[in-house]
């Protein structure tokens, strides 16, 4: 009985005690805070287009394969980046890209709506998804995403003009202070630009 009054148990009981109630808190709250992909792609569609649209799925990794307990797989391009994500929205394309080689080897995530055009596709919105380990996504501004507006995607491809954000070089994107989290980022539009120029070069529908 002593020990059940000393200031040790009060002080074991009163830790298991909020670890109890820390762990049930976090549980709630992490359904309550749980956002689908279905949801997070409705809200990038709203942010590009201003409305819900409807759309249809070339690629979600986030979906099974029919008949399949496997998930679909992102594709990678030679270590800068995978896009895991994309929507057809009335011959639009939308694509959810991540590029590597950001601030300690993280990433950054985007939204990128290639607009279908009598040439081609042309990038005519970024929104940021997410990131991981970068600590000064302020600076990626609004200026920063229409740094990659362009209205020939597969010029860019064919000419080998892929985005950079270091100064000076041919289609550089770059931002004061936050190079690395940059170059993140024009590695995920980099991973679009391939992506529709390999289409485009293998003949795929436009």
């Amino acid at each position: 009985m002593k020990f059940f009054n000393s200031l040790w148990f009060k002080c074991i009981a009163c830790l298991l005690l909020i670890t109890i109630v820390s762990s049930a808190l976090l549980s709630v709250l992490s359904d309550v805070w749980y956002v689908s992909s279905e949801e997070r792609t409705s809200r990038a569609i709203k942010k590009i287009y201003g409305e819900i649209v409807d759309y249809s799925i070339v690629l979600d990794t986030d979906r099974k394969i029919d008949g399949s307990d496997e998930y679909f797989s992102a594709i990678e391009y030679d270590g800068i980046g995978k896009i895991d994500k994309i929507y057809d929205i009335g011959g639009n394309l939308l694509f959810y890209s991540t590029g590597y080689k950001g601030y300690k080897n993280g990433t950054v995530s985007i939204w990128v709506n290639a607009k279908m055009t009598d040439s081609g596709y042309a990038i005519d919105k970024i929104v940021l998804g997410g990131s991981e380990k970068q600590t000064l996504m302020s600076k990626l501004t609004a200026d920063y995403y229409n740094g990659f507006i362009t209205e020939d995607v597969e010029i860019l491809y064919l000419e080998d003009k892929y985005f950079s954000a270091k100064a000076g070089e041919v289609n550089a994107n770059p931002v004061s202070g936050a190079t690395y989290s940059a170059t993140a980022g024009a590695n995920a539009v980099n991973c679009v630009i391939k992506y529709i120029g390999e289409k485009n070069k293998q003949g795929g529908d436009k």
